[in-house]
């Protein structure tokens, strides 16, 4: 059973003003419109709603009850319309991002801040994870877009848009040894260099660790050796490279925010430079929430 909207809310204002007539005027329709769609809605229910007498009309024992479901059902039929008003200026929706722990320091954050700053009913899924990760989850349709780092000669079948970027060095305390060697051949270090010691390195299947051993073996070096195999640099990790002589390969801003802790190590051979992509399915389509996102980032 379905009742209009425009029905119960004419029950309402019946309710309201005790009297048809009134109810009539107030909502600028005639006396018998008004008392058609009550006997309309009685049929409906069932049973009347309303006792009939010479000064206006009463709720019944059911019309009392059928007052507190319509009420119910006006009330979601006007916030359905707020949200769709809402969707349809751009400040409401669900915008499902994701990011890996890198470029949650890129300004795509801050973007998503000015959003839901600007749009109070805006609601973001946000996924924190890997580069493959999040890109299999956008081909699959779980996400609308994700903020990944681009590594050089990387390969992507997501559509990409450049947002920023920033260098990958190899880093350690201010005391490890390297740095006074690079001080007594008054030059910068040389891969070899860097053999003895170990390193805080990701997984075999990230791509940071992946340049880091290709560099290695395009030289004809053993493999760097991983004494530390860490997921994200999170600030344990930093914490543990920073109190031992352990090599890391860090992004920029890293070293800016720690700079008391950890230092790049001057050494050109490993210096790379990566770009911030925001990405998409290449058959997306866009919503407003995902175009005023991806012109924040891009601008």
């Amino acid at each position: 059973m379905g009742f209009a909207y425009t029905d119960l809310l004419c029950f309402q204002a019946v309710v309201a003003h005790g009297h048809v007539g009134r109810a009539a005027t107030a909502l600028q329709l005639g006396q018998p419109a008004v008392s058609k769609i009550i006997r309309r809605v009685e049929d409906a229910v069932g049973t009347p709603l309303f006792q009939r007498g010479a000064h206006g009309v009463v709720l019944t024992g059911s019309g009392q009850l059928f007052l507190e479901s319509a009420r119910q059902l006006v009330q979601q039929h006007e916030e359905t319309l707020r949200v769709a008003r809402d969707i349809q200026a751009q400040h409401a929706g669900l915008l499902r991002l994701g990011m890996t722990l890198a470029t949650s320091e890129s300004r795509a954050a801050r973007a998503v801040s000015e959003l839901i700053r600007n749009r109070p009913g805006l609601r973001v899924l946000l996924e924190i994870g890997k580069s493959d990760d999040l890109e299999r989850a956008l081909l699959q349709g779980r996400l609308d877009l994700a903020v990944v780092p681009s590594y050089p000669g990387q390969v992507t079948t997501c559509a990409q848009i450049v947002i920023g970027g920033d260098e990958l060095l190899v880093a350690a305390r201010p005391r490890h040894p390297l740095f006074a060697q690079a001080g007594r051949q008054g030059a910068g270090l040389r891969l070899q260099d860097l053999q003895p010691y170990g390193w805080a390195l990701p997984s075999r299947d990230s791509a940071a660790r992946k340049m880091v051993e290709q560099a290695f073996a395009d030289r004809g070096l053993g493999a760097p050796m991983v004494v530390l195999e860490i997921e994200h640099n999170t600030d344990a990790a930093m914490d543990i490279v920073g109190g031992a002589d352990l090599l890391c390969f860090v992004p920029s801003y890293l070293l800016q925010r720690r700079s008391e802790q950890l230092q790049a190590l001057p050494l050109a051979d490993l210096r790379t430079r990566r770009h911030w992509m925001l990405i998409s399915r290449p058959d997306a389509t866009w919503s407003p929430l995902m175009t005023a996102l991806r012109d924040l980032v891009a601008g």
